[in-house]
């Protein structure tokens, strides 16, 4: 008798335990439904939001994006992307868990279990064909498929043409030249007039197209081709100081993305660092964003002055933030009293700096802009092409000026491309803004070259007075010479299709761990 109470006693315990983990995985199978569609459902929002706002948007950049700090994002991102792909999604997937959760309680209730099994298997092959529509239809959108297929078929780019900044050696002027680098948000050649090579009938931007001469430029102010590979900020930064793209690290420990920015490669404010120059970024937005700061820190110590470093210094109040930090009109004034200060110094000085009122969505109008167009970015456009000609202007009546070079350079094509598509069409090759202000160099040639950021890297280096072997320095090639860049030798496309093809060299050489 004690025996069999005792095996009563287990199984009551093991039906009671059997009871839990089925109403576990009921709970857990329907919560797996709701996910799938949710994210099945935001993967097709994604589908139409993501080409609307960003365009054709590499998946590259999307993977460095999440693999490193998205810190100091700007106002009304992460909003934009709820209400556009978030919101409609998870109400749905919380209305399809009321719907389980009574389908269920009904089906338990009447006792119809073999029957409730069936639907909820039905139910779940059919949110998991939602999910995959959507992921598959997100994942040819951004190019997951094609990127995946470029890791698979490696390039031999990097041991064809580039050539180690490293290996070479620089010879300086006796009198070292000064350099302002000012990369401009966004800043194209399409938002020109048609008489000057843009897409528009009035000009957005007349004083730099003013100052992008021909004597100034290599394209006759029409600007310089965009790479897709380099299409977004820490991309473009990276290709036209190094001469290298920006891949997302791959076999890496965690410490290394995080502390090591591509330890192998050797960049223009090394270069500088090794020649005395004292070296700023000036950025009014989060420096940890795209991981800008480790950049420029780790390749020539540069001093890294953004929007933390302004309330740190008291440039700014300690609350105060619009846009991604501060506003252009302030980054401008506080770029006078640096390059005052550093004009002061014995040492040559290197001051780079990046705006953000053009950044999309819509830019930030500053309240002394004025309301010419009836849309905000053309207005912000507007309003920074007049500061930085106003800047520019000042920078002239500086002693510091004779021995400076300035360079001016949009970092990426506008990726507000609802705005873009409104104004200039399907037909017209956009291009990125570009100048050079007082180089000392020459050209050799006179007709319109095509180039890319990378040789921005060895014609900066020319444009200061600096010699070197040969024409090319990384993967860039100095237009002050007569060598082909390789967008004229391979054409864009085909350059672009290696960038994005996996690197055995760029992985062992350029990422590999300096520890």
């Amino acid at each position: 008798m004690e025996k069999l109470m005792k095996n009563i006693l287990t199984n009551q315990k093991m039906q009671s335990v059997w009871k839990v983990i089925k109403w576990i995985f009921l709970i857990l199978t329907n919560l797996l439904i709701c996910l799938f569609v949710f994210a099945g459902l935001g993967f097709k929002e994604a589908c139409v939001w993501v080409p609307e706002k960003f365009g054709n948007i590499p998946f590259e950049q999307i993977l460095f994006t999440i693999n490193t700090s998205v810190n100091g994002a700007g106002e009304g991102v992460m909003s934009e992307v709820w209400e556009a792909c978030l919101k409609q999604p998870l109400l749905c997937a919380m209305s399809l868990l009321v719907f389980l959760f009574c389908f269920n309680t009904l089906f338990i209730y009447f006792k119809k279990n073999l029957l409730r099994r069936i639907s909820l298997f039905l139910i779940f092959i059919l949110s998991f064909a939602v999910f995959w529509d959507g992921f598959n239809d997100f994942s040819k959108q951004i190019g997951f498929y094609e990127y995946l297929n470029a890791y698979m078929h490696p390039s031999t780019l990097y041991e064809d043409y580039y050539v180690d900044p490293a290996s070479l050696e620089y010879m300086f002027p006796e009198k070292k030249r000064n350099l302002i680098y000012i990369y401009l948000e966004s800043m194209e050649t399409s938002y020109a007039d048609q008489e000057h090579g843009g897409a528009l009938e009035e000009s957005l931007i007349p004083e730099l197209t003013k100052l992008a001469t021909n004597k100034n430029t290599f394209t006759s102010g029409k600007g310089y081709t965009v790479l897709p590979s380099n299409g977004w900020t820490a991309a473009s930064l990276v290709a036209s100081t190094s001469g290298a793209n920006l891949k997302t690290p791959i076999a890496q420990d965690d410490t290394d993305v995080e502390y090591q920015f591509m330890p192998g490669a050797y960049t223009l404010g090394q270069i500088l660092e090794k020649e005395g120059y004292n070296q700023a970024l000036l950025i009014g937005s989060d420096g940890s964003f795209g991981q800008r700061d480790l950049y420029f820190s780790q390749h020539g110590n540069y001093q890294i002055e953004d929007y933390y470093y302004a309330k740190e210094i008291e440039w700014i109040p300690e609350n105060y933030r619009v846009w991604w930090g501060y506003e252009d009109k302030k980054l401008f004034d506080f770029a006078k009293e640096e390059l005052l200060r550093l004009s002061k110094e014995s040492e040559p000085f290197n001051f780079t700096m990046l705006t953000a009122d053009t950044h999309f969505f819509d830019g930030a109008l500053c309240p002394d802009c004025e309301h010419t167009y009836p849309d905000q970015y053309s207005n912000v456009i507007r309003c920074s092409s007049k500061r930085i000609g106003k800047f520019i202007q000042w920078v002239k009546k500086q002693d510091f000026y004779e021995n400076t070079t300035i360079v001016i350079a949009g970092d990426h094509l506008t990726m507000d491309d609802e705005w873009a598509l409104e104004h200039f069409g399907t037909d017209y090759q956009r291009k990125a803004y570009y100048t050079i202000i007082n180089s000392p160099a020459e050209k050799q040639k006179d007709e319109d070259r095509e180039l890319t950021a990378f040789d921005f890297y060895p014609t900066i280096l020319t444009s200061l007075g600096v010699q070197y072997n040969g024409d090319r320095v990384g993967l860039g090639t100095n237009l002050y010479g007569t060598t082909p860049t390789l967008a004229e030798q391979l054409g864009s496309d085909e350059l672009e299709n290696q960038l994005k093809q996996f690197s055995i060299y760029y992985q062992e050489k350029i990422l590999k761990s300096s520890k």
